[in-house]
C-alpha cells in the first residue's frame, strides 16, 4: 500500500506516453523526445521511490470525493450548457475553488481547493468524449479517490492533480470501451 500511489501515477504517465509513441510510429522527429521523456520519467519516479516522503494531514473525508464531483460537474455545465471553453470553464471553479478558503474558515477548505481543482481538470474533457455528465461524475469520482490514496506524494510536484484527472478519466473510458 506504501507504493500504492506512486505505481498508479507511474502505470497512467507509461501508458499515456506509450499511447503517443504509437501513434507517432514512423516519425523519428517524435519518437527521439518521447523517449528522452520516458526514460526523465522513470529516472524520476525511481529516485522517488527511494525517498521517503512527509506525511501530511491524515484527516481525508468523503468531502474530497465530494468536492471533485463538483468541480468535474460545473466545469463540465459551463463548457456543455454556456458554451464556454473546457479552459475558461476550469479557470472560473479553480478560481471559485481557490478563493472558497478566503470566505470559509473551517477545516474542509484545506481539502476543498485541490480536489476541486483536480474535478475541474476531470470536467474539461471534451463532451464528445464524455458523451454525459455521468461519465464526468464517475470519472471525477475515481479521480477523487486517487487523490485522497496519493494526498501523501507528489507534494509541491507540478501537474499531479491534471495526472489524477487523467488516470479518473482514462479509467471510465476503458470500463465505458470494456462494458460497451
Amino acid at each position: 500500500m506504501k507504493y500504492l500511489s506512486k505505481f498508479i501515477f507511474l502505470l497512467f504517465h507509461t501508458l499515456f506516453i506509450g499511447i503517443a509513441v504509437f501513434e507517432s510510429q514512423g516519425q523519428i522527429s517524435q519518437l527521439i523526445p518521447l523517449v528522452i521523456i520516458t526514460s526523465l520519467l522513470l529516472y524520476f519516479y525511481f529516485h522517488n521511490f527511494s525517498r521517503r516522503n512527509e506525511l501530511v494531514e491524515k484527516d481525508i473525508h468523503i468531502t474530497t470525493i465530494i468536492f471533485a464531483i463538483l468541480g468535474g460537474l460545473v466545469t463540465f455545465l459551463l463548457q456543455d450548457q454556456f458554451e464556454l471553453s473546457a479552459v475558461l470553464s476550469a479557470g472560473i471553479v479553480g478560481l471559485f475553488g481557490g478563493i472558497l478558503p478566503k470566505f470559509i474558515d473551517r477545516p474542509l477548505t484545506k481539502i476543498a481547493p485541490p480536489a476541486i481543482y483536480c474535478g475541474a481538470f476531470v470536467g474539461m474533457t471534451p463532451p464528445v468524449l464524455a458523451g454525459n455528465y455521468l461519465f464526468i461524475l464517475l470519472a471525477s469520482f475515481f479521480a477523487g479517490n486517487i487523490l485522497i490514496v496519493t494526498r501523501e506524494n507528489f507534494n509541491g510536484y507540478a501537474g499531479k492533480l491534471g495526472s489524477i484527472a487523467f488516470a479518473g478519466v482514462s479509467l471510465v473510458s476503458l470500463l465505458t470501451y470494456m462494458l460497451l
